[in-house]
Order: structure tokens, then sequence, then C-alpha cells
């Protein structure tokens, strides 16, 4: 059994983006695949890639514990790979861009995601005014807006560096509203056409 477990939300977008995504994996793995979330009961022996971008809490405490209980096989998933993740945000990015001087990577939160922050930094030179941002802490998306919009940028594009619609891009979005500017909001990394084909060979190279 193959598996892919994410976070989990109550927010049924965030459920159905999952499941979704699972379907698509389904169709380049040429196997099954079901969906799982924190605090689920994993089947014995399943191989589980775990769906989170940084080394938080969940992916160093939650996930082993799941895993020892469970005595499934851990695959390394996107927060593996943060040169991957980066590449698929700045495809994503590039092909979101019209004719906006001022893209934005905006990540959950910075404190956990120094090897992502570092990739992204390094794609993110080829735009005019890049910026790194988080929803949540220090360096927060709302004041890299406000700089923008006190030096009479007016147009800006968001690239979230988040895998799944929910509330978190629903907080983006309303910042961006509030903002004052006029903001382009591209996809999460989920959509990125590549994501499932990237998942599937993961299940690949752990046979």
């Amino acid at each position: 059994m193959n598996i892919l477990l994410s976070h989990g939300s109550p927010n049924d977008v965030h459920r159905q983006a999952v499941e979704s995504l699972c379907l698509r994996v389904k169709q380049a793995l040429g196997d099954e695949i079901q969906a799982a979330f924190l605090g689920d009961a994993l089947p014995q022996g399943a191989k589980v890639v775990p769906l989170f971008l940084t080394q938080g809490q969940h992916l160093e405490k939650d996930v082993p514990a799941m895993a020892e209980a469970s005595g499934v096989q851990l695959i390394a998933g996107p927060a593996g790979f943060p040169a991957a993740m980066a590449e698929m945000a700045l495809e994503m990015a590039v092909a979101q861009r019209q004719k906006q001087r001022a893209v934005m990577f905006a990540l959950y939160r910075l404190n956990v995601a120094e090897a992502l922050m570092a990739e992204l930094y390094e794609r993110s030179k080829k735009f005019p005014l890049p910026a790194i941002a988080a929803l949540h802490g220090q360096c927060d998306v709302a004041s890299v807006l406000r700089l923008w919009q006190a030096e009479d940028i007016k147009d800006v594009l968001i690239q979230p560096v988040l895998l799944f619609p929910g509330h978190s891009m629903d907080a983006l979005a309303a910042v961006a509203k509030s903002s004052g500017l006029e903001v382009r909001i591209g996809p999460v990394l989920s959509e990125h056409p590549g994501f499932a084909a990237w998942l599937a060979g993961r299940f690949r190279e752990s046979a």
C-alpha cells in the first residue's frame, strides 16, 4: 500500500486537494495511492511519503511516532528535497508572472525553512524585486507589501510556497486584498504539472 500523509485540516478544500493529488499520483505510478492524515492509523507495512515542506515538529516527532506504531516504511518527501521544491516554485512564478517587477515567495513560517529559503533565494535573483516572506512570524507578507507600497510599487506577484489550498491560502488572499496593491497570487505547489510525477518517482525509487 502506498500512502501520502498530510497534515490534515478541517478545511474541505484542503482535504479535496489531497485526495485529488492521490488520483494524479496513482495515474503517474500505475498503482494504488491512499491519503492519510496526522493521527490516522496507518496500514501495517505501507510505504508512506509525508507531505511536508519543512522540517518541523510534525516531521521530526509526529510522523516517526506514527511510523513506529504502524511498522510502515517512511520515504523522504518534499521536505527532504528543498532544491526540487524551490525549482517548482520558480517555474510556477515564471508561468504566472505578467508585468510584475516585485515577486514574493510566501512560506508558512521561516524559522524551520532554512534549506528551502536558501534555495528560493538563489532562484529569486532572476526577478527585479524579489522577496521571501512568511504568513506567520518574522518577515511577514503584510510587512513586505507595506514596504513595497511605500516604494510606490503597484503590481505584485505572490507565489505561495505551500502544498495545498485551505486556511493558509485564504489568509494570504486576505492579506493581499487589504494591502491596497494589485496582487496576483499563484497556485500552490501541488498544482505544479510535475508534482504528481515527482511523488510517483519517490515511491518507485523506494522499491
